[in-house]
């Protein structure tokens, strides 16, 4: 019989020392704001020298779990996992994918808001107000013909009204599948407002009464009408249809 022995691979000193603090991070021994013993106290309780510490200090740092203060020490993060993404995100966005993203939404966006309508809190539901006013504000402010930068603004707004909608469905795989996908939706929205705010333009239809849909939607989940809320959604949604 054929055997599945493998060679035994060589852990470094730095691989341990990093691996031995993430998992005592991880498992909260040292929580959110906590300061971490010094790199001369580190070094000594894993019998190791100080620049082994310090690489692996490094890692933690760059993973978002750590941040070094200069002159006072390292402390422990509260680990936000759209951050590391936004750092991340360049190296596979791709704008040019619209169909794709138009699927992606009308799958993970729509089933949120119908967690949402079951899960979401009076104060999530005020917060989500909250961001729809803030959109309307943004329109408000516009004024033919509207510049690529009063785009990205409304974009950015945009993608917080729906984030804002996956927060609330207390799914937390859902939150990170759109957190991955932030440069990419965001791309998608500001090409998709783009073709929008040019169509309201050419018909001189006022930019505020163009795009209804985000207060439609609040008002829907808030009745917990999903069958209009996934209608609203996928209209909006779809970059073929002109609103």
């Amino acid at each position: 019989m054929e055997t599945t022995i493998k060679k035994i691979e060589k852990v470094t000193a730095g691989e341990q020392v990093y691996q031995s603090l993430r998992e005592n991070i991880v498992a909260n021994h040292w929580k959110a704001e906590d300061k971490l013993p010094p790199e001369t106290e580190l070094a000594a309780l894993y019998g190791v020298n100080r620049l082994t510490v310090r690489m692996a200090l490094q890692r933690l740092n760059a993973l978002g779990l750590v941040e070094t203060r200069v002159g006072d020490g390292t402390y422990v993060k509260k680990f936000e996992f759209a951050d590391y993404i936004d750092a991340a995100q360049d190296l596979y966005s791709d704008p040019a994918l619209m169909e794709d993203v138009c699927e992606f939404r009308k799958l993970i966006e729509v089933e949120c808001a119908r967690l949402a309508m079951a899960r979401a809190t009076p104060a999530e539901f005020a917060a989500l107000e909250e961001i729809c006013a803030e959109y309307e504000r943004e329109k408000r402010r516009m004024t033919p013909p509207v510049s690529d930068e009063q785009v990205r603004k409304l974009a950015s707004c945009d993608y917080r009204f729906h984030a804002q909608i996956c927060q609330m469905s207390h799914n937390t795989l859902y939150n990170y599948c759109f957190a991955m996908a932030r440069s990419t939706i965001e791309s998608y929205v500001n090409l998709t407002l783009r073709k929008r705010i040019t169509g309201w333009e050419e018909k001189s239809v006022p930019l505020i009464e163009g795009d209804f849909r985000h207060r439609a939607i609040l008002e829907a989940m808030q009745r917990r009408d999903f069958a209009q809320c996934k209608k609203l959604y996928d209209d909006m949604i779809d970059y073929n249809i002109e609103l």
